[in-house]
């Protein structure tokens, strides 16, 4: 399971509905992975499950947790967890979430995005 890329991210996207989304989602896992969704859970526990998943797509906790069937309650936990570990970012910016159409942030464990989600690089106006 290589991290050296960056994750497939996946945003809003026009014309897409909740269960092609979905489906992309879980296809992007796996192809990362090398095994099913089913094969991972049956491995893993819940929090590692979401953790992987998140190496290989970069999302909105909605659209994970809807593609894993997870309960958003837990990912909030998980993401909180890997937060304080330094191994999840929270992109600075909102995105539109590829599920909901909603703004929200977007989650990865990919160290590889981490400065995109951050923001660096992007050409904000300094106030300094």
């Amino acid at each position: 399971m290589s991290t050296n890329h960056n994750a497939k991210a996946f945003t809003f996207q026009l014309g897409k509905d909740r269960e092609t989304v979905i489906k992309e989602i879980i296809a992007e896992v796996e192809k990362g992975t090398g095994v099913t969704i089913a094969e991972l859970k049956k491995h893993h526990s819940e929090d590692k499950v979401f953790f992987i998943a998140l190496k290989h797509v970069s999302t909105t906790k909605k659209a994970i947790t809807k593609a894993l069937n997870i309960p958003v309650e837990g990912a909030c936990r998980y993401k909180r967890h890997y937060e304080k570990l330094g191994l999840l970012i929270e992109s600075f910016a909102n995105i539109r979430c590829p599920y909901t159409s909603e703004e929200a942030k977007e989650i990865c464990t990919n160290a590889s995005d981490f400065e995109r989600l951050r923001g660096f690089g992007n050409n904000q106006i300094s106030l300094f």
